[in-house]
């Protein structure tokens, strides 16, 4: 089952200033953050994050810009996802959860 969802990195993210000054990108983990979160959000069970085994950051992500987020739960707690900003790919990658093991919230 493909799910969709979409989000922004707000520009007056704390990370923001010091990542560039004057030419802000959104670091890669405040992205993964955000990824992580969302596809939280949209299960309906919590889950416990093993690992990331494969992760691909393919262009930067400005503040504000719009993300649309994909991704799949696969068997064996295996989420791929990736991120587009209009026709623009952001990020791709993999996360594999803990099965059977449920907590409150997942951790990077």
């Amino acid at each position: 089952m493909t799910i969709e969802k979409k989000f922004q990195i707000d520009p007056l993210h704390p990370s923001l200033p010091g990542h560039f000054p004057g030419n802000p990108i959104v670091p890669g983990v405040v992205i993964l953050a955000e990824v992580l979160a969302s596809i939280e959000q949209s299960l309906p069970k919590p889950l416990v994050l093993s690992n990331v085994p494969v992760v691909k950051f393919h262009f930067p992500l400005r503040p504000n810009e719009l993300v649309q987020l994909t991704f799949d739960l696969l068997p064996d707690q295996v989420i791929i996802f990736s991120c587009q900003v209009g026709a623009r790919r952001i990020v791709s990658g993999q996360f594999n959860f803990h099965p059977n093991i449920q907590t409150a919230t997942p951790q990077i």
